[in-house]
């Protein structure tokens, strides 16, 4: 079933590193803390711009489940004004992730999504960058927690910019600065 936005809503994916290029697979850890803070400052900050905001997840460990966190949050205070759009490379993304906690969450992203839109019915690396284009695609701007290197993050980055799309890019360093001295390098 399509998702139904108003036609003024404005579209925003995130991309970003898996834990082992951030702080790990806690995300209690202030580094998380902070970058979840970020980002609600910037779904805030949208909503002060736009009537609606309709925000895209790639579900994955890391970036992708802080920004699907911060989503969650703010649809909870502004549920007429964010739609959860969950980006699935395949149905079977988190079988493979040790943590149960980390599965749990994942079927709740799902389950939340307003919309969920699966790009492959079995894992390739090709359904990973499916997903990236896909979700992209469907977006006016572009977040990016990357820190210049290559990769799939840096692959969705390169993708917006060759399609016009407006990139938003903090480094995981600038986050780090902005947790202040509770993070340890």
């Amino acid at each position: 079933m399509p998702l139904s936005t108003p036609p003024e809503s404005f579209h925003v994916a995130l991309t970003g590193h898996r834990p082992s290029k951030l702080a790990g697979y806690d995300l209690t850890h202030p580094f998380y803390v902070a970058l979840q803070s970020w980002l609600e400052h910037i779904i805030s900050t949208g909503l002060n711009q736009h009537p609606h905001l309709t925000l895209h997840s790639g579900l994955a460990l890391g970036a992708d489940t802080v920004w699907s966190q911060a989503i969650l949050a703010m649809r909870e205070r502004f549920p007429d004004r964010i739609s959860f759009v969950a980006e699935v490379p395949v149905m079977t993304q988190s079988s493979q992730w040790p943590a149960k906690r980390d599965t749990q969450f994942w079927q709740k992203q799902i389950d939340s999504a307003d919309l969920v839109n699966v790009y492959a019915e079995s894992y390739t690396p090709r359904a990973m960058q499916l997903r990236n284009e896909g979700m992209i695609r469907a977006s006016q701007q572009v977040l990016a927690v990357w820190d210049g290197s290559t990769g799939g993050t840096g692959h969705a980055v390169r993708f917006a910019e060759k399609n016009g799309i407006p990139v938003f890019r903090m480094t995981p360093e600038q986050i780090r600065d902005c947790a202040g001295n509770t993070i340890t390098h």
